[in-house]
Formats: structure tokens, C-alpha cells, sequence
């Protein structure tokens, strides 16, 4: 690995990161919030400045980047990014372990919170929060490779290192277009929903900041008791058809809009996307009973409860905490779901699951026929063997993540129930849990070390815990190269993160 060149990457993801700090700065003048202005602004030049500094201190990688440096660039960009984010919270007040914490929960989408008091920031800052959500969910490299040509020669690599599940969709020859035609349906998704919102009723500031963070499936909101504090049935069932949507894959979004009208009832993974969300939200309606409201209210709260925890974007129209103990196990058993692959959800995604209960039943299958050949298939398609293989690992990385993070959260004061939902809400970048951390809780009270640890939980899990697990062992940086131009190495046949062919 060539750390000059991760280094000159990274530096420049950074510098053009400072520019997203302008528009809240704007936002902040706009409601005459000076402090709250003049902290993003001060902060877009620091991480600007940071950015140019790595930049000029190292090299450009050329016409080639190794797999192990795209995974680099990845997982060191959303780190820095997230250091970056965090300091209009410290300039407000904020310790820089819950700063950092805010930071990364808002660019991994998972919507964990650490604010007790909404009160103490103003609209310049719960805007950020929600831009934050916004560019990681289609992800913040991908939106840099859109516009910044010098990032296409190295594009490929980090656009699948940080592409959320495996796919393959390639919409167009070029990744730069690719990045740039499904960032388009995304802002234009986005543009729709606030324009909705409005028209139900919702200020137009709360409005924008609600779009941003349902189409990213972020799930941060103005109001400190989500989209319950706002009483409005017609917002909730707006932001239940576009977290569906959030949901999906964004490559069918984009076909869709092509001519390809057939393009979701073909594909297998939104066929079952569709089948869970309608299950769930019957069995919760059911299980709520009659004191839950009327049908239509049932259905209301369970549809928009189950696709905020399926899509991770952990909106509350109701403070499930309080529901009863069987419904809340439906909720707790999506938290190891997900979207579909190449939507803005995290979690472990639907294909994941498809592909493992399929190879699970032929593995049972074996048993009784040990010579029979039985490859596991998708869409019609065989899945090749190396992409099996990256899924059960994925499997078992993610659990163990898991286990480590509740092992650890609890050890240090959390009751067992607090502790297991808030790995899994942070790990699959949810955001509200059970009990302390409920939909009406946050992560404020928790211990230091529990915050770093959670913390790093976002991070590996957006990256879908490969990227950056990938990067721990020490052959890796026992061959990197700290200085020089380095020999050339040619690039690896197969993007990072094996797709499905």
C-alpha cells in the first residue's frame, strides 16, 4: 500500500468536504444565528486547509490504485470526515467524544443522538445534522466522484469500497456517470418529499430538514420527539411511502425512470424487500390490538415503525418503547434485516439474507445428497463461489462486531436490554433502540468508552465491517510503502468487495 497516495486521496475527499460546511453557515445567517455561522464557517476552512495540506504533502496515485488503497482511502476519508463534522458541535459546547459521536451517527445515516436538550442549538445546527445525513446516504465519495473529475481515475475502487451491499449494477460505461446519474434521483427524490411535506402541512424549514434525512435514512428530526411531535397523519404516511422508497435500490429508481417499467417486479431482492415490509406491518398492527386505535391508525403506525427500523432510518411517529413485548420483537428482529442492496439503508441488507437462507437450505440438501451439485442462485443467476464466501464472512464479522459491542456497552453500566439494542441500532446504523436508548431516549448518559465504541460501530458498519476489518491485519501495513513513488503494481481484476455476476 502506498500511503502517500491514500494520503493525497484522502486530502482532497477532505478539502472538498470543508464546502459542504457553507450551507449551514448559510442557514444559520438566515435565522441570525452569528455564532452558529461563523463555527461552520471556521470549520469548512479548517478541514479545507487540512485537506490542502495532505494534498501537497504527498502524491497523486496515477493511473492505477491498488485494492487495498481504495479500501484505505474509504475508511480513512470517512473518519477524517466525521473528525471534521464534529467541529461545529464542539465550538456549541459539546464534549469532543459526544461531538465526534453526533458527527458520525449523522454521516453514517444511523441517527443515534447523544442531545438531551434540543432547546440548547439552534435551526443553523439541526440543519447540519440533517446535511450530514443527506451525503452519507448515498454516500459522500460517491457524490465527490460525481463532481470532481481528478477522482475518476481512481473511482472505481472507492466507489464499490463504499457502495452499500453487493451489487453489480453499472447504469452507465463510466463510474463517474454512474455516481452522478444516481445522485440525481436522489436529490430529485429528495426535492419531491420536502415539496410534499409542505403541502401537508409542515413548516418549510422542518419540511427540508425531514427530506434530507428520509431519503438518506438518517432519521434525525428538528423535533425532539420525531415525527410524533409534529400530530400530522398526512406527513407520517408521506414519509412512509419515500423511506420505502429510501429503501429500495437506487439503480431500479434510476432504470425505472429510463423506460424500464418492469424493473422492480423482476428483481428478486425489492420482491422481498415488498413481502417483508407488508408482513411486518401486518403482524405489528395485529399484535398492537384494538387499543392501539382504529385500522387505518394501526396500520398507520405499523407501516411507518416498520420501515423506519428496515430501512434504518429510526423515525418514531410513536415511542415504541412502550409497546408490548411481542411487538417490539417483530421491530428488534428487523434491526438485523436492512434495505436492499444500493439503497441509502443500512443493516446487513435483504440480498444478504436471501443468499443465506438459500445456501442454509442447500446445505441441508447436501446432507442428503452429498455428491448432488446444488449451486445457489439469485434472480436466476448463479452466485459465483468468492461471493458466497464474502457473505458468510460478512455474517460472521458483523455478529461478532456485534457481541463485542454489547459485550462492552453493558460491562460498562448498560442493562442488558439498553446494551444489545444499542450495538445493533449503531452497528446497522438504526438509531433508536429499547429502553434507555428508545425512540424518546438518547446515548448522552452513556460511558465515554461506550460512546468511542459505538462510535467506531457506525463507522464499521456503514462500511459494511469488510472495508475496514479488511485494513487490520499486519501484513497490510508491514508492506506499505510510507515514502517514494513506489514500484508499479497493477490494479486487481475485481472492484473491493466481491459483486455478484
Amino acid at each position: 500500500m502506498r500511503v502517500p497516495v491514500v494520503i493525497h486521496l484522502i486530502g482532497t475527499i477532505l478539502r472538498l468536504f470543508g464546502l459542504t460546511l457553507l450551507p449551514p453557515a448559510a442557514v444559520a445567517l438566515l435565522y441570525a444565528e452569528r455564532s452558529d455561522a461563523a463555527a461552520f464557517l471556521v470549520s469548512g476552512v479548517a478541514a479545507a486547509a487540512a485537506g490542502q495540506l495532505m494534498v501537497r504533502a504527498s502524491r497523486a496515485p496515477g493511473e492505477d490504485l491498488r485494492r487495498v488503497e481504495g479500501l484505505a482511502v474509504v475508511a480513512g476519508a470517512w473518519v477524517l470526515a466525521a473528525h471534521a463534522g464534529a467541529l461545529p458541535y464542539v465550538w456549541a459546547g459539546m464534549p469532543p467524544v459526544d461531538a465526534l459521536f453526533e458527527s458520525m451517527s449523522g454521516l453514517t445515516t444511523t441517527g443515534a443522538t447523544v442531545i438531551r436538550d434540543f432547546g440548547e442549538f439552534g435551526r443553523g445546527m439541526f440543519f447540519w445534522r440533517s446535511l450530514t445525513q443527506w451525503l452519507g446516504g448515498m454516500g459522500v465519495i460517491a457524490l465527490f466522484i460525481a463532481v470532481l473529475p481528478r477522482l475518476g481515475i481512481a473511482g472505481r475502487q472507492l466507489f464499490f469500497a463504499e457502495a452499500p451491499g453487493p451489487t453489480d449494477e453499472k447504469l452507465t460505461p463510466r463510474i463517474r456517470k454512474t455516481a452522478a446519474a444516481l445522485w440525481t434521483v436522489y436529490a430529485g427524490l429528495t426535492a419531491l418529499e420536502a415539496i410534499a411535506l409542505v403541502a401537508a402541512g409542515l413548516p418549510l424549514y422542518d419540511s427540508v430538514c425531514h427530506a434530507l434525512t428520509t431519503l438518506g435514512a438518517g432519521g434525525f428530526s428538528p423535533h425532539p420527539q420525531s415525527l410524533m411531535g409534529y400530530r400530522n397523519p398526512a406527513a407520517e404516511w408521506i414519509v412512509t411511502g419515500f423511506m420505502f422508497l429510501a429503501g429500495a435500490n437506487f439503480a431500479l429508481h434510476y432504470r425505472m425512470l429510463r423506460g424500464e417499467t418492469h424493473v422492480f417486479r423482476r428483481d428478486e431482492e425489492f420482491r422481498v424487500y415488498l413481502v417483508l415490509t407488508v408482513a411486518a406491518t401486518v403482524l405489528v398492527a395485529i399484535l398492537l390490538g384494538p387499543a392501539a386505535g382504529t385500522i387505518v391508525d394501526r396500520v398507520r403506525v405499523a407501516s411507518f415503525q416498520v420501515l423506519s427500523i428496515l430501512t434504518t432510518t429510526g423515525y418514531a411517529s410513536a415511542d415504541f418503547n412502550l409497546w408490548n413485548d411481542q411487538s417490539r420483537a417483530v421491530l428488534v428482529a428487523l434491526m438485523f434485516v436492512g434495505g436492499c442492496a444500493g439503497s441509502a439503508a443500512g443493516g446487513p441488507k435483504v440480498v444478504r439474507q436471501i443468499l443465506v437462507a438459500r445456501y442454509s437450505l442447500l446445505e441441508l440438501r447436501r446432507t442428503l445428497h452429498p455428491r448432488g451439485v446444488l449451486p445457489v442462485k439469485l434472480g436466476g443467476r448463479v452466485v459465483p463461489e468468492d461471493v458466497m464466501r464474502e457473505v458468510l464472512v460478512f455474517f460472521l464479522l458483523y455478529l461478532a462486531v456485534f457481541a463485542v459491542c454489547t459485550v462492552v456497552v453493558v460491562a460498562l453500566g448498560a442493562d442488558l436490554v439498553t446494551g444489545f439494542t444499542a450495538a445493533i441500532a449503531t452497528l446497522g446504523n438504526i438509531g433508536p433502540g429499547l429502553n434507555v436508548v428508545g425512540p424518546m431516549g438518547h446515548y448522552g448518559d452513556f460511558h465515554p468508552v461506550s460512546k468511542v465504541v459505538l462510535t467506531a460501530a457506525m463507522w464499521v458498519g456503514r462500511l459494511e465491517v469488510l472495508t475496514v476489518l479488511a485494513l487490520l491485519p499486519p501484513e497490510v501495513w508491514r508492506s506499505a510503502q510510507w515514502a517514494g513513488a513506489g514500484a508499479h503494481v497493477p490494479r486487481a481484476p475485481a472492484p473491493a468487495g466481491g459483486r455478484l455476476s
